[in-house]
């Protein structure tokens, strides 16, 4: 019977400029603990710099930090809306989608999660569909010195009631020095662990690690339920988050995530043929082309 097995602690390098700086995590770093997640940025940005850009057999989630600046998003499919401080936008990208997303207005500083989620090969080639997460959705896990935003999924008897593509708990957790919260790991599933500030312990039945701002720690393939624990030495801000692994392969290109190089070929060709609409930019303005 296998217990919880832990990577290593990394601490990504901080990447960017003024108008775009991000921490990026990814999975091959973690030895496979993070499946289902392909990796995420934690990021800050003023102005629209990756422009419109095609998605393909993941989820591509923006999670917008309360303390942030509106988030813009907009896609081929017609969706068209703000992704307002604290809530989240999933997008489920399955057979293709171009999005854009840019601060509001422009120049404002957004700060948030990027997180890119697999899909299992057998629902790639569903069509896209997107779901919003109001702030006022996220229900919170609150008592003295802590407070856990369920973003989705759940913690003890606190559940998101919100119906995802896919299974996943999301946790934005802020505790204040001396502080603790714990919550529990389904078997088999995988967790992440995202230091956004201060210096906290992380807690298993078998370690303690201490991480610190930046810092991010990943684990998973237990057969038992595994309870973990947060203390924090500092106030601390951290983001915990969960999925069930698909153990299946990836073949990426960009955005594009297949399971074999034959599915990714097919994706890049649909999204150069149109099949995946585009955005089209003149100036100020965005033009929604839909697929063909």
């Amino acid at each position: 019977m296998n217990k919880l097995k832990l990577s290593a602690v990394i601490m990504p390098e901080v990447q960017g400029d003024e108008q775009f700086f991000a921490r990026k995590a990814r999975n091959n770093d973690f030895d496979g603990l993070m499946d289902p997640i392909i990796g995420f940025d934690h990021f800050e940005l003023t102005h629209d710099i990756f422009g419109p850009h095609p998605h393909a057999g993941m989820s591509a989630i923006s999670y917008v930090f309360e303390k942030s600046a509106p988030y813009h998003s907009i896609d081929s499919r017609g969706n068209n809306l703000i992704i307002t401080p604290g809530s989240l936008l999933w997008t489920y990208a399955g057979k293709g989608i171009v999005h854009s997303e840019f601060p509001v207005p422009d120049g404002a500083a957004v700060e948030g999660l990027q997180l890119f989620v697999n899909i299992p090969a057998s629902q790639k080639q569903q069509d896209p569909k997107s779901i919003f997460i109001d702030k006022s959705q996220i229900p919170e896990i609150k008592k003295e010195g802590v407070r856990v935003r369920v973003v989705c999924g759940g913690s003890g008897t606190t559940l998101n009631k919100t119906e995802t593509p896919d299974e996943l708990t999301m946790l934005h957790i802020f505790l204040e020095a001396g502080k603790e919260f714990s919550h529990q790991i389904p078997a088999q599933w995988s967790g992440t662990v995202l230091a956004v500030e201060g210096y906290f312990d992380f807690i298993t039945s078998q370690s303690t690690t201490e991480l610190e701002e930046g810092m991010v720690i990943a684990m998973g393939e237990s057969d038992f339920e595994e309870t973990i624990k947060f203390i924090a030495i500092t106030n601390s801000e951290l983001l915990f988050i969960s999925g069930k692994p698909l153990h299946e392969p990836l073949f990426s290109k960009g955005a594009l995530v297949m399971d074999s190089e034959e599915a990714l070929a097919n994706a890049t060709e649909n999204f150069k043929n149109g099949k995946m609409g585009f955005i089209e930019r003149k100036g100020e303005n965005l033009k929604v082309i839909k697929p063909v």
